[in-house]
């Protein structure tokens, strides 16, 4: 009986898990006039905790994916230029998970998230210069039906 109960346990969370998908060209993304538009988190430099001043740009995202039956979510995760691009690679990643963690939080189903890393997809970071643009650190939200 106690095997039953981890074995629930972990299926409950897998359920739980956001779906992966391994490029941006799988993750659904919306559109036109009747999806939302797209939603930015930013974050700080190597980091994927969410600021707390960001927290309310996703409870509002969450909000307008419940209001309008969003049926998909993407998350699009990026960093800027600056560093090991393998590292670039987890961290985008990372910065999707803390998104799509919080949204379930706000009450997101998570089979209706997906996950996507595009780590230094941008690059404004300007030609010598030592720090990369604050608006390559972020994860887009885009909504789909």
């Amino acid at each position: 009986m106690k095997k039953f109960g981890v074995l629930a346990a972990v299926g409950v969370l897998f359920a739980a898990t956001p779906a992966f998908a391994q490029t941006v060209g799988t993750c659904p993304r919306g559109g036109g006039a009747n999806q939302p538009p797209p939603v930015r988190v930013l974050f700080e430099l190597g980091s994927a905790q969410l600021r707390a001043s960001e927290k309310s740009t996703i409870v509002q995202a969450a909000a307008t994916a419940k209001a309008r039956q969003v049926s998909a979510i993407c998350l699009i995760g990026h960093t800027d230029k600056l560093g090991d691009k393998s590292f670039n690679e987890k961290l985008a990643r990372s910065r999707s998970q803390a998104v799509a963690a919080q949204m379930i939080r706000d009450g997101v189903p998570a089979n209706h998230i997906y996950i996507v890393a595009d780590p230094e997809a941008f690059g404004n970071m300007s030609l010598g210069k030592e720090d990369a643009s604050v608006t390559d650190r972020k994860v887009t939200i885009f909504f789909s039906r």
